[in-house]
């Protein structure tokens, strides 16, 4: 059986590399790349693969809950990979707010939706995160 993953903020420097070993290494899974493409993301990190038969991108905001919900939906995920997130300390001192709501929220979108789509199922389903945050005091 086919399995697909969501792997977010698959643009960004980490995630990009992340998304391009699961490509290369899982030709019989589907990847799926979520990324907002803010300040971080570019896809010319990953312009090797974006012809890969087993790889997809989707440009969404993991803010987002109804497209979140939409994308669990349509594609079924068996897993998640959880990479994107607010990391540059300089934005942090301009916006604090947005850590808040793309690493607190943000991370809590994609858990309810896993949730609501796997039922509690995870001895299939795995939900992975991994989120590099430096603090600064000023």
């Amino acid at each position: 059986m086919k399995k697909t993953l969501l792997i977010t903020g698959g643009a960004g420097f980490i995630g990009s590399h992340v998304v391009r070993l699961f490509v290369q290494k899982y030709p019989d899974y589907t990847i799926v790349n979520l990324d907002a493409l803010t300040y971080a993301g570019n896809l010319e990190n990953l312009k090797d693969i974006e012809h890969s038969s087993n790889y997809s991108f989707e440009k969404a905001d993991i803010n987002d809950t109804n497209q979140i919900n939409f994308l669990f939906y349509k594609y079924n995920f068996d897993g998640v990979i959880h990479l994107a997130a607010e990391s540059h300390v300089d934005r942090s001192i301009t916006d604090p707010n947005a850590f808040i709501r793309t690493n607190v929220m943000g991370t809590a979108n994609l858990l309810n939706a896993a949730c609501a789509a796997w039922k509690g199922n995870f001895e299939v389903n795995a939900f992975i995160m991994y989120q590099r945050m430096k603090c600064m005091a000023h």
